[in-house]
């Protein structure tokens, strides 16, 4: 499934807003089968709804250990994304047996989580990827030092653009690790676009982090915004060897995601 889906001239997230879609469907379900005279079920639902996100958060890290095990602590840095759907339903199918026990709640219960269950897989399978479009090679940047940045020179190899800027705190989270991934993972080219900033700023704003300046691109009119069609930044494009951009995350980045990302990039035919 594509990372986003465009609505007008925004970007939503697919995978959040279908969880956000499942989890309401499921109190909203569980609500309506205790008024229906089955007690406790809506009760027990939020507390299955609180186990399925933990279940989903350790299952996704579990899966993807190597990219946490350096810095465990980032496992709880959720707003980052990374969530297991399988992990997460059987971790709210477990707490609903563990709260409701043998009782006549459980079915219905069980019903009420097996519906948006079933929608997330349909939805998983049957629709279609986002299209993203090709690469714009011809945007015209500019390294630090003021030498063009050849964006052809990316063609025929699978690449990761990362829209930042030096004011966007998210930025300045993410940033260290991108620019770690990019100095030690030359097969897959990172190429960090700076968003409408002068290079003196960016040049003091690297420096005081001690980054170093290589993979770092000005695009002083936000040419890259504009072709990618986001508003806000964080944003990281994720291109195939054929230019197609593949992925489209939205927001911070975790390592995993990063590592996911270009995997989806280098695996496109």
């Amino acid at each position: 499934m594509g990372s986003a889906i465009a609505v007008g001239p925004l970007l939503i997230a697919v995978d959040r807003g279908l969880a956000v879609l499942c989890i309401v469907s499921f109190l909203a379900l569980a609500a309506f089968a205790e008024r229906r005279g089955v007690a406790r079920v809506s009760a027990v639902a939020t507390s299955a709804v609180v186990a399925g996100l933990l279940a989903a958060r350790i299952g996704y890290v579990a899966l993807r250990w190597s990219n946490y095990r350096d810095d465990p602590w980032s496992a709880l840095a959720i707003w980052q994304g990374g969530f297991s759907p399988v992990a997460g339903i059987v971790g709210a199918a477990i707490m609903l047996a563990v709260r409701l026990g043998l009782t006549r709640a459980l079915v219905p219960a069980f019903g009420a989580l097996a519906v948006p269950s079933l929608m997330w897989i349909a939805l998983e399978a049957w629709m279609p990827p986002v299209h993203y479009g090709p690469f714009p090679y011809h945007t015209k940047l500019a390294a630090i030092d003021g030498a063009s940045v050849d964006l052809q020179k990316l063609r025929g190899r699978p690449f990761v653009v990362n829209l930042w800027a030096t004011w966007c705190g998210p930025c300045r989270r993410e940033l260290p690790m991108i620019v770690g991934s990019a100095n030690l993972n030359h097969s897959v080219p990172i190429l960090l676009a700076n968003q409408g900033e002068d290079a003196a700023v960016v040049a003091a704003f690297m420096a005081r982090e001690k980054l170093a300046e290589s993979s770092v691109a000005l695009d002083r009119d936000r040419s890259l915004s504009r072709a990618f069609a986001v508003a806000g930044y964080p944003a990281t494009a994720f291109v195939a060897a054929d230019g197609t951009i593949v992925q489209l995350q939205l927001g911070e980045l975790s390592r995993a995601a990063l590592a996911d990302g270009i995997d989806i990039a280098r695996k496109h035919r």
